[in-house]
């Protein structure tokens, strides 16, 4: 499979928007033998640059959403302020 950069892009973009890998691959317009080789990748070949872009906006989103909870617990919620705690008890270098 050989991707341009604009394709790992919008796998970056509608990873980000929590949109599953054949999800993608439906957007992408593959054809079937395409979308199960990417989906193959993104579930099994890490260091693959599909998986590296499916999951680099997986994780854009987990950061955008883990500041919008600590900015909320700074600001006094009480709830936010669980969730954060529950953030620094996670493994902090794994």
């Amino acid at each position: 499979m050989n991707l341009t950069e604009e394709q790992y892009k919008k796998i970056e973009d509608y990873a980000a928007a929590l949109m599953s890998a054949k999800e993608i691959a439906i957007l992408l317009d593959f054809n079937e033998d395409e979308e199960k080789i990417f989906v193959e990748k993104i579930k099994n070949h890490k260091k693959s640059q599909e998986h590296k872009s499916f999951l680099k906006g997986r994780l854009t989103t987990k950061f955008e959403l883990r500041k919008v909870v600590i900015d909320l617990a700074k600001m006094g919620s009480q709830s936010a302020q669980v969730v954060t705690e529950k953030y620094l008890k996670e493994n902090l270098y794994g």
